[in-house]
């Protein structure tokens, strides 16, 4: 067999790697059975003719015996019932049997009786009469031999009786007394022969004529086996041969089986489909592949043109192809068209045609095609995740550049300037931190819905990543920008509504103009970034337009972010304290604490400057708690040192209200403080109140809950109403400065400051007006019925020491101007137990120095 057609030894078939028996095994092993059955046959028929010829020289032995040597002496009446018994008769008998070879003879009368015998029990004894005896009482001597597996007479007769105490072998003979007179059997002599020895002589004979058989046997079947050797060898070659031929011819046929098999498995299952075209563009065969690509039988479309199911507008440049493939032999060309779907839609296809009219297997051109549908809608999703953003669907970065180049170089050709408004949302973190990045995500994803409803079609919106988000504007003026970022804030300051909940949205808008001093689309980014951080520092939801001063002012606010990051490490925070009296009587009631820092190179920074970035970085938290930490010890310090019931108030920020842990943190505080939570109040500004009403309202409803008291800071400022303010279980409203300001004269602060106080009364609230800076605003706060103030009229905020010299020896000994307050890192902080003072409030009065000074 060719050796690349031979299979290997573990895949062939079994029927080739099974050995067929020779025809010498089939020849001989029948031989052989036969010649060693037929040789035990002769050597058992030999035995059996010798035991048969001893058996009956045995006969005529026993008979010459006792017809010599018994007969003599027995008297036909020695037989008789009566007769005296002859004992010279036995010792006859005795003396017969003494040479071994005769074991035992007896004398049977006719009636079954043993008269005589060499065995001295048996005499006397009566016995049935057995077929052997009855044979000899008629006249006939009967001899059997006795042994092995068969008993057999002399006649051949099987009989499986024996006699016991005689040996194994034996011959048992029976030969009739005759009378004197006439002749006729008077008796029966029973003797009995030992036959071992004839037995073996007998074995021995049956082994050698069994020997001689098989030798004779095996000298004939190895002349066999030599004849049909050579016979066997030249059949075992023409059927090697034969059979590799036929497993040759076999491996051939399955081979060609196979590639059919797989040929059509591969055309059926392929993911591609074949057209075969003849003459004229005729389908003259199609693979069943069509069926799972365009939805049709694969007979359905032969004998019709190819493209009678094309894209009318791809109908033309399909027929031009397969025109230039069929005029050369051999060509091939790839086209992209569509075709109808058995369900009507179209898909767009793959196809390679090829020309094969040469091939006589052929004969046509070949075309291949495959459904790249998905594909190519892949390849479009794919190419607009890379240019827009994945959450809001918004361009993203990438686009945006591209985009703003382009209107960079139309408007510098000619057309008007094209201005970068760059937003981001202030304290989305609080959003996150308070109701998950996943309500975050959907407040992005509403954002950039109401930033595309608020700017032109032509304008492009993206998300630049996290809250941050970009807008060009092409083909304007700085004012008209201006009031493109208007429309934006009062488009977000609509509440948004995320499931159940509603949640304000504020944001700082950066606004860059494209200017005559050039720029690339990243430098004018880069600016409208730095006025969008320039907003933030205003306060946020507003917009400011980039002017080159505003650079330094950046760089200075990051820098200044980079340093309060480890400012409460190096003691540069510390807590100051403003009193806060009753107006009636001067009486100090309490004190708000105020963070603030002295910067080692720049001295005080004022907290409008510092706070937005503790709260853009999320130190606000860490802060806050200290702060918080450092008023409740201190509190309970002034409580234990003076006797009195002094409260303290403390700012938190919506930072702080988002968080998680805020609540768990002020009950922490006060139990390690030990001051009574009635001595704290906790101020929130109107603005951040109403950014999430319901979960403002669940964190103040867990805050009371501790005992602690609740302000709104800066009332009159925000956007709260009167069902706003029923909804929060707060216990006090703090009269905004500006308000107070323009009581010196002004009737309308008049008429506001009356309407505070004319609500709080109805809310039942108490009120504490914040900036009182005069005498006049005092007494007409007293006149509209105020109870508590804070202001420069009272006390400049001051360090704990000179607050306590204030609560300890009263006004008269207090500083016109307070002393400058102590760093935290030098701060003594005195320890404190439970319980409140009960003495008497000190009073202050005002100071004329301070009163004139400029909050």
């Amino acid at each position: 067999m060719p050796s690349h057609l031979r299979l290997p030894a573990f895949v062939r078939p079994a029927a080739l790697s099974r050995r067929r028996p020779g025809l010498r095994t089939i020849v001989v092993a029948p031989a052989v059975a036969v010649i060693v059955g037929m040789a035990i046959v002769v050597s058992n028929s030999v035995a059996d003719e010798l035991r048969r010829s001893a058996t009956e020289s045995a006969v005529h032995n026993v008979e010459a015996i006792v017809r010599g040597y018994v007969d003599p002496d027995l008297q036909e009446s020695s037989l008789d019932l009566d007769a005296p018994h002859d004992t010279a008769i036995d010792a006859q008998l005795e003396r017969l049997t003494l040479s071994g070879e005769i074991r035992r003879i007896n004398i049977w009368s006719r009636d079954g009786r043993i008269v005589y015998s060499n065995v001295a029990e048996l005499r006397g004894r009566r016995f049935s009469i057995t077929p052997q005896i009855a044979n000899a009482y008629a006249g006939d001597g009967v001899a059997r031999y006795v042994g092995g597996d068969a008993t057999v007479d002399a006649s051949g007769t099987d009989s499986s009786e024996s006699v016991p105490g005689l040996p194994e072998h034996y011959f048992e003979l029976f030969v009739p007394i005759r009378g004197a007179v006439d002749g006729n059997p008077i008796g029966v002599y029973g003797v009995y022969q030992d036959a071992r020895l004839i037995e073996g002589r007998i074995a021995a004979t049956r082994s050698g004529v069994f020997v001689v058989a098989i030798v004779a046997s095996s000298l004939l079947v190895l002349l066999i086996w030599l004849v049909l050797g050579g016979a066997s060898r030249v059949l075992a070659g023409q059927n090697r041969r034969l059979q590799e031929q036929a497993a040759t011819e076999g491996l051939l046929l399955v081979d060609l089986q196979r590639s059919e098999e797989r040929f059509k498995s591969l055309v059926k299952n392929a993911s591609d489909g074949v057209v075969v075209l003849g003459e004229g563009g005729l389908v003259r065969y199609e693979s069943p592949a069509v069926e799972r690509i365009l939805g049709r039988r694969a007979e359905d479309g032969v004998g019709r043109h190819a493209t009678a199911i094309v894209h009318p507008e791809d109908r033309s440049i399909v027929n031009r192809v397969l025109a230039d493939v069929a005029a050369s032999s051999g060509s091939e060309m790839t086209i992209e068209f569509r075709a109808q779907h058995a369900d009507g839609s179209w898909r767009t296809l793959e196809a390679i045609a090829k020309n094969l009219l040469d091939d006589p297997a052929v004969g046509g051109v070949v075309v291949n095609y495959r459904d790249i549908t998905e594909r190519n809608a892949l390849e479009d999703q794919l190419r607009h995740q890379a240019f827009h953003d994945v959450l809001t669907g918004l361009a993203n970065r990438s686009l945006f550049r591209d985009r703003l180049g382009h209107a960079l170089a139309r408007a510098s050709r000619g057309g008007r300037p094209t201005a970068v408004l760059y937003l981001d949302l202030d304290d989305f973190k609080a959003v996150n931190d308070r109701l998950g990045h996943g309500e975050g995500d959907r407040l992005l994803v509403a954002v950039g819905e109401r930033l595309s409803s608020s700017t032109r079609a032509g304008d492009t919106v993206a998300r630049l990543g996290g809250d941050e988000f970009a807008i060009i504007v092409e083909e304007t003026e700085a004012t008209e920008a201006a009031l493109s970022a208007t429309r934006i804030l009062e488009a977000l300051a609509r509440p948004f509504v995320l499931g159940e909940r509603e949640v304000a949205a504020r944001a700082s808008i950066g606004i860059a103009i494209q200017s005559a001093d050039g720029g690339d689309a990243d430098e004018l980014l880069r600016r409208a970034d730095i006025a969008m951080y320039a907003a933030k520092a205003r306060g946020g939801d507003c917009h400011v337009i980039y002017e080159a001063e505003l650079y330094g002012a950046t760089v200075a606010r990051m820098q200044l972010k980079a340093d309060l990051r480890g400012a409460l490490e190096r003691g540069e925070l510390y807590v100051a304290y403003q009193p806060i009296v009753e107006l009636d009587s001067g009486a100090i009631t309490g004190s708000e604490a105020l963070m603030r820092w002295n910067h080692p190179e720049r001295g005080a920074v004022p907290p409008m400057e510092f706070i937005p970035l503790a709260e853009e970085s999320g130190l606000i938290l860490e802060i806050g708690r200290w702060i918080l930490e450092t008023a409740c010890r201190q509190t309970k310090s002034w409580q234990d040192e003076t006797g009195t019931a002094l409260t303290v108030s403390v700012n938190m920020s919506g930072r702080q209200m988002a968080d998680q842990a805020f609540v768990a943190d002020v009950g922490r505080i006060l139990s390690d403080s030990g001051l009574d939570p009635r001595s704290l109040t906790l101020e929130i500004t109107e603005s951040v109140l109403v950014r999430d009403v319901d979960a403002t309202v669940t964190a103040f409803r867990a805050l009371k809950s501790l005992g602690i008291r609740l302000a709104i800071d800066d009332f009159g400022t925000g956007y709260s109403s009167l069902s706003y303010l029923r909804q929060f279980p707060i216990d006090i409203l703090k009269v905004d400065r500006s308000f107070v300001a323009g009581l010196d004269g002004s009737k309308d602060s008049l008429a506001l400051v009356r309407s505070i106080l004319n609500l709080s009364s109805t809310l039942r609230l108490d009120t504490v007006a914040e900036g009182i800076e005069t005498t006049v605003q005092r007494q007409a706060l007293r006149g509209l019925g105020a109870q508590r103030g804070q202001g420069y009229l009272f006390a400049r905020p001051m360090g704990p020491d000179d607050l306590r010299d204030l609560l300890i020896h009263g006004a008269t000994e207090a500083p016109a101007v307070a002393r400058k307050p102590v760093p935290r890192a030098n701060a003594k902080h005195s320890e404190v137990k439970s319980g409140r003072g009960t003495g008497p409030a000190p009073t202050i009065e005002p100071s004329p120095t301070i009163a004139d000074e400029v909050h």
